[in-house]
C-alpha cells in the first residue's frame, strides 16, 4: 500500500508542477476605492480642530462633562509629553477599511495626519487602543485587571461605555508617568486587505487554455528530470519523521526548524486572532486567562523583535497566543500545556514517557499532541523531533535553551504557569 501511494504522490507532485509553471502570472492588488479612506480624512479633520474626536454614532459613550475631562487631560498630556494627544471615539467594524482592527486604524490615522504622537482609540465595543509615535515615554498599557481603570477592556461587556473617561484619563496619565526613553515608532503586526477586497478571491485569467498548452509544451522537455528530484524529496520526506506522519495533523502551522522571520510572522497572526477575539466575544470563564496571555504575548513578541538570543520568547508568545484563543473559543478557565516535544504544534491531548528522548529536563510523563502521541507509540519519539529554536549561528533544542519555558515545561510542571511568566517579564 505504501509503495502504490507514491507514485501516486509523485504524479500529483509533477502534475502540479507543470500547471504551476504554465499558470498567468498574478497581477498586483486593486488600489482602494477612493471613498476608502473617506472616514480617515473625517477624522484627520476633526483632530486638527479638537484633540477629542467622538463620533455622532458613538455619542452615548461620553457626556459634556467627561468630554471636558478628557479634554483637560489630553491638553496635560500633550504638554508633559513634548508631542500632541489624541483621543478618538467610533464605532470600526469589520467591513470598514481597518477590518475592525483599532491598531490598524490608528496607524492609518497617524500617517493620514502626519503627526506623532500619542494616539488612543475607543471603539463600539469599549475597547480601548493606543499607539506612540516617537513618543519619549517607554509604557505599556496592560488589561491584566478588566476592572482597573486603564484597562483595554471595559468591566461589564454589557455596558461597555461605564468608566470610559477615568480608563481613558488613566491611560493619559500612564504614558506622562511613565519613564523617558528614546522616542521610537511602534510595530503594525499586519496589514489589513485592500478595503473591499477582504473575501475576494483573485480570479483565474480568462485565457488559460493556450497559456496552459504551451507551457506544458515548453515543461515537457524537464519533466523526467522534475519527477526524478520530487520523488527523491518525497522519499526523504516520508523516511525523515521531522513532522508526525500516520496520525491526526496538527492543525496549527508548525516545523522543528522554524526561522526567526517565520517565528515573528506567525506570532503577529496568532496575536491578531486572539486580539479579534477579544474585541468580539463576550465575557466566559476563558476571558481573564485570555486578557492576561494576550499581554504576555504581546510584550514578549515586542521585546524580542529580531533578537535571535530571544527567539524562544517569540515561540513562548504564538504559545501564549493559541492558549488564549482556546480558552475563548472553548470556554474554559485554563488551557492544557503544549506539546512539549515541539510547543508549535498546539495543545497537548495525552502524558506519554519518551524513553529515547535524551534531554531529561522534560517531566517523566510528556504532554503530548495527538500526532505526536501516535509517532510515539509507532516508532519512538527522539531528540530529533524536538522544536530546534534558531540562535546566533545555529539552531539550538528547545529543553537546552535556560529560562522561564525550560523551568516550566511550558506549562506542564508545577502550577500558575502565566504567573511565572509574567513575573519572568517583571510584571507584577
Amino acid at each position: 500500500m505504501r509503495r502504490t501511494g507514491v507514485p501516486a504522490l509523485l504524479t500529483a507532485l509533477v502534475l502540479t508542477a507543470l500547471v504551476l509553471a504554465a499558470w498567468p502570472t498574478g497581477t498586483a492588488a486593486a488600489d482602494d476605492p477612493p471613498h476608502a479612506d473617506d472616514r480617515l480624512i473625517r477624522v484627520a479633520a476633526a483632530l486638527a480642530e479638537d484633540p477629542l474626536f467622538v463620533d455622532p454614532d458613538a455619542g452615548v459613550a461620553l457626556d459634556e462633562a467627561e468630554r471636558g475631562r478628557v479634554r483637560q487631560a489630553l491638553g496635560v498630556t500633550a504638554r508633559r509629553l513634548g508631542v500632541p494627544a489624541y483621543v478618538v471615539v467610533l464605532p470600526n467594524l469589520t467591513d470598514s477599511e481597518s477590518q475592525g482592527r483599532n491598531d490598524a486604524f490608528l496607524f492609518a490615522l497617524h500617517e493620514r495626519t502626519r503627526r506623532d504622537g500619542l494616539y488612543v482609540m475607543v471603539d463600539s465595543h469599549g475597547t480601548m487602543d493606543s499607539e506612540a509615535f516617537r513618543v519619549p515615554r517607554r509604557y505599556r498599557y496592560s488589561s491584566l485587571d478588566e476592572d482597573e481603570p486603564g484597562s483595554s477592556f471595559p468591566a461589564d461587556h454589557d455596558r461597555p461605555f461605564d468608566g470610559l473617561a477615568d480608563r481613558i484619563v488613566a491611560r493619559l496619565n500612564g504614558y506622562v508617568t511613565a519613564p523617558s526613553a528614546s522616542p521610537t515608532m511602534p510595530t503594525l503586526y499586519s496589514t489589513p486587505d485592500p478595503f473591499g477586497e477582504e473575501h475576494t478571491l483573485t480570479p483565474p485569467d480568462a485565457e488559460i487554455q493556450a497559456p496552459l498548452l504551451t507551457g506544458l509544451l515548453l515543461a515537457g522537455p524537464v519533466g523526467a528530470a522534475l519527477l526524478y528530484w520530487i520523488g527523491l524529496g518525497v522519499i526523504a520526506l516520508l523516511g525523515r519523521g521531522g513532522r508526525p506522519t500516520g496520525g491526526k495533523q496538527s492543525r496549527y502551522w508548525s516545523t522543528t526548524t522554524p526561522s526567526l522571520r517565520q517565528l515573528r510572522h506567525h506570532g503577529a497572526k496568532e496575536l491578531e486572532r486572539l486580539q479579534s477575539l477579544l474585541t468580539t466575544t463576550s465575557a466566559g470563564r476563558g476571558r481573564a486567562y485570555a486578557v492576561s496571555a494576550y499581554d504576555a504575548a504581546q510584550i514578549l513578541y515586542d521585546d524580542a523583535k529580531d533578537d535571535a538570543d530571544r527567539a524562544i520568547d517569540l515561540v513562548g508568545a504564538i504559545v501564549l497566543a493559541r492558549q488564549g484563543q482556546l480558552v475563548l473559543s472553548q470556554n474554559i478557565v485554563e488551557p492544557p500545556a503544549p506539546c512539549v516535544v515541539n510547543p508549535l504544534h498546539g495543545e497537548s491531548t495525552t502524558r506519554r514517557r519518551l524513553a529515547k528522548l535524551t534531554h531529561k529536563v522534560l517531566p517523566k510523563a510528556c504532554p503530548l499532541c495527538e500526532a505526536c502521541d501516535v509517532l510515539d507509540r509507532r516508532i519512538g519519539l527522539t531528540d530529533r523531533h524536538l522544536l530546534k529554536v534558531p540562535g546566533p549561528g545555529r539552531h539550538r533544542p528547545h529543553t537546552a535553551i535556560p529560562g522561564v519555558w525550560r523551568d516550566a515545561a511550558w506549562g506542564a510542571t508545577g502550577k500558575n504557569f502565566l504567573s511565572r511568566v509574567m513575573r519572568y517579564l517583571g510584571v507584577d
